[in-house]
């Protein structure tokens, strides 16, 4: 029997991390727009639904035909296409209807934040190109249009100029729809815990460093894996300098807590159980991969608990390096990064 303690509940932050020192970037300009795409699709005359798609390819010439195929999966070239349209938009509308609600609110600050972190990026990484201005297309898809990612599952995209926000998705954590999906088995209840108005910008983030940095699955040991995952978190913490770990992470601010109290016996557990360098898949997503909980070590220990040790990992690499640009960092083998971190929990 596993004799430690883990605590679980459910914490909602977007605090500023003490003592987080964050550069002048106030001279990067950055100019962030928005296009309500998911107004201009609901509001369309779902009796000439080949009509008024042909209407908002001309104001959205890249994005419709994305959404059209890849969020709604629908085949436009299918006789079913128009029905299969309006069906969705009758079923969606009251999501729709709550989706701007909710952004209204977070409007403010989720522009202000992914402002700073478009800056910040120029400032850490001067060969990144900004996109000007840079869009933000928000609309609306179904609710098991979500995929997995290096760092977490979303369904928020990263577009040909900018990002685009999947409201369905932020409605906060209590919305009763998702009670709904969740008995209909699109998604868990811990994946639900996440779909906050306050993970827009941090999955917003997210893309621009899985756009800038793809993440390749190679057949790594489980340790390098690990510290991939933790470079890419890194760049997310000093991107986010408002926005608290636990939401980086998708942990509730006690399994976080629960983490780092428990460092020392999860390093160990790897270590004893032989684990660092294993390179079996089914192992590795144990550790490396979404879920509920990481039962190996605990009932009560947070899902993809290779995120936490990961970021302690680049923490310790950077406390015996000093600061390194983005590049060098995610140009440093795995290897390389594990040994001279010393990292010893």
């Amino acid at each position: 029997m596993k004799q430690f303690l883990w605590f679980l509940s459910i914490v909602v932050m977007l605090v500023a991390c003490k003592g987080k020192k964050i550069p002048d970037v106030k001279g990067i300009p950055v100019t962030i727009s928005l296009q309500e795409f998911d107004n201009d699709f609901f509001s369309i005359d779902t009796s000439k639904v080949g009509a008024e798609l042909d209407r908002l390819a001309i104001k959205y010439p890249d994005f419709l035909p994305v959404y059209i195929v890849s969020v709604l999966g629908i085949n436009p070239q299918d006789a079913m296409m128009p029905e299969a349209v309006k069906s969705f938009i009758n079923s969606y509308r009251g999501i729709q209807h709550l989706g701007n609600d909710v952004f209204a609110k977070n409007r403010n600050s989720l522009f202000e934040n992914l402002k700073l972190a478009i800056q910040l990026f120029k400032y850490y990484e001067p060969a990144f190109l900004i996109d000007s201005p840079f869009v933000i297309t928000k609309f609306v898809g179904p609710m098991d249009a979500f995929e997995p990612f290096s760092i977490g599952d979303y369904g928020d995209v990263r577009t040909k100029n900018g990002v685009g926000i999947a409201m369905q998705f932020h409605l906060g954590a209590d919305a009763v729809v998702y009670e709904e999906s969740a008995a209909h088995g699109l998604f868990y209840d811990y994946q639900s815990k996440r779909f906050l108005p306050e993970m827009m910008v941090v999955n917003a983030v997210k893309n621009l460093i899985e756009d800038t940095y793809p993440y390749t699955f190679g057949n790594r040991p489980l340790v390098e894996e690990i510290v991939e995952k933790g470079k890419r978190i890194y760049l997310a913490q000093q991107l986010l300098p408002n926005v608290h770990d636990s939401l980086i992470l998708g942990y509730t601010g006690k399994q976080l807590e629960g983490s780092y109290k428990n460092e020392a016996y999860i390093w160990n557990y790897f270590i004893k159980s032989d684990l660092l360098y294993n390179n079996e898949g089914t192992i590795k997503q144990l550790y490396v991969k979404d879920g509920p909980k990481t039962a190996e070590l605990s009932d009560e220990a947070p899902g993809y608990i290779g995120l936490f040790v990961g970021m302690q990992i680049i923490k310790a690499y950077i406390k015996e390096k000093g600061m390194v640009s983005f590049s060098q960092l995610m140009k440093t083998p795995a290897a390389d990064i594990l040994s001279a971190s010393k990292y010893k929990p």
